[in-house]
C-alpha cells in the first residue's frame, strides 16, 4: 500500500490524495463531488479507518483482494473480533497531521492558486471510503463525531452489508453512499464475491433503514459494460422501493487489481452510463440533474437540484 502511494495511519487505517485534490491543486480542476454538492477537493481527506479489511471481493474494486494472490500470500480480509481498534480521536487527529504533511510538497511548486493550497492545510472534509469496508469499524459513529467536531462533513461510502451499525450509528455522517451493483442476488454474487452468509438480504435491510435516516442517501451503480450496464430495467424496481434521494450510476474504470478480473472492454464510455441513466430515468420519475464526463457519473434525483454543502 505504501508503494502505491497510501499513507498508513495508526494500525488499521489510512489515507490517500485521490486524483482530483491533486488536479485540483495544480491546474483548478474539481472532482464531480465539487461540481454536485459544492465539496471542495482541495480540502477533501480521502481516509478509510479499514485498510486492508473488507467483506466483498468485488470484480472491479481496484484493492488487492486476498483471492487475488496465492493462498499462502493472503490475509484475514474480515478484522477478527478481538481486534484492538484505534481510537477515533487518534485516527482523525492523525489524518489531518498526514495530510498538512502532504500539501508541504507542493509549496516553491506553481500552483493553481495559493489560496487553495492555503486553504487545504485546513482540511473540511473526510470521504470515508478510499479502500475496504468503513463499517466494519466499531466506532464509525464517533469517527464521524470527531471529524464534524472540527468543522468537517463527512460522506461515507458503503456496502450495505452491515445493516446492524448503521441502525445503531451514534453519528450519522453528512451523507451516505450505498453501493448497489446488481439488482438481484445472482448477479450480486457474481459481482460482490461476498464474505458473509446472506450478503443480498443484508443489502436490502441497509437500503430499507434509509428512510429513517436524516441524511441524504445515494445509490450508488458502478457501470460494468457486459456485466450490469444492460440491466437498468431491473434496478428501476430497486429504485422506486427504496427512494433514495439520488441514484449515481458512475462508469467502471480499469485500474488497479480489476485488471486481473475484468478487461477493458468492460470500463463503458461516459455515453454508455449516460444510456444507462436515461433508462433509469424513464422508468423511476427520477430526472438527470448533472454530470461529469471526466469521472464517467451522472447524478438522478426526483429534487429539483442538488443539496450543496459548501
Amino acid at each position: 500500500m505504501r508503494k502505491q502511494g497510501y499513507k498508513i495511519i495508526l494500525n488499521h487505517s489510512a489515507l490517500k490524495p485521490c486524483y482530483w485534490f491533486r488536479k485540483a491543486i495544480m491546474h483548478g480542476k474539481t472532482c464531480y463531488k465539487h461540481k454536485f454538492f459544492g465539496i471542495p477537493s482541495w480540502r477533501c481527506i480521502q481516509m478509510t479507518p479499514t485498510a486492508a479489511y473488507c467483506n466483498f471481493q468485488c470484480l472491479h474494486c481496484w484493492r488487492i483482494n486476498a483471492s487475488d494472490l496465492p493462498p499462502e500470500m493472503g490475509w484475514q480480509e474480515i478484522p477478527p473480533e478481538d481486534l484492538d481498534w484505534d481510537e477515533p480521536r487518534e485516527i482523525v487527529d492523525e489524518s489531518i497531521r498526514i495530510q498538512k504533511t502532504i500539501i508541504q510538497g507542493y509549496k516553491g511548486v506553481e500552483v493553481f492558486s495559493g489560496d487553495w493550497l492555503r486553504e487545504a492545510e485546513d482540511p473540511k472534509h473526510a470521504a470515508i471510503s478510499l479502500t475496504g469496508e468503513p463499517m466494519l469499524y466499531p466506532k464509525i459513529g464517533e469517527l464521524v463525531r470527531e471529524y464534524k467536531n472540527r468543522g468537517m462533513t463527512t460522506f461515507i461510502v458503503t456496502n450495505g452489508s452491515l445493516p446492524e451499525r448503521l441502525e445503531s450509528i451514534s453519528c450519522e455522517p453528512t451523507q451516505l453512499y450505498i453501493t448497489v451493483n446488481a439488482p438481484n442476488k445472482t448477479v450480486f454474487n457474481r459481482i460482490a464475491r461476498p464474505m458473509v452468509r446472506r450478503a443480498w438480504e443484508r443489502v436490502l435491510e441497509t437500503l430499507s433503514l434509509t428512510n429513517s435516516l436524516s441524511i441524504p442517501v445515494v445509490m450508488r451503480i458502478t457501470v460494468i459494460k457486459g456485466v450490469n450496464s444492460h440491466l437498468a430495467q431491473e434496478f428501476a424496481p430497486l429504485i422506486r422501493r427504496f427512494e433514495p434521494t439520488y441514484v449515481e450510476p458512475k462508469g467502471y474504470s480499469y485500474v488497479g487489481y480489476s485488471r486481473r478480473r475484468l478487461s477493458r472492454a468492460n470500463s463503458p464510455m461516459h455515453s454508455d452510463v449516460r444510456r444507462f441513466a436515461r433508462e433509469l430515468a424513464e422508468m423511476t420519475g427520477y430526472v438527470i440533474l448533472d454530470e461529469q464526463p471526466e469521472s464517467k457519473v451522472v447524478l438522478l434525483s426526483r429534487l429539483e437540484s442538488p443539496m450543496r454543502f459548501y
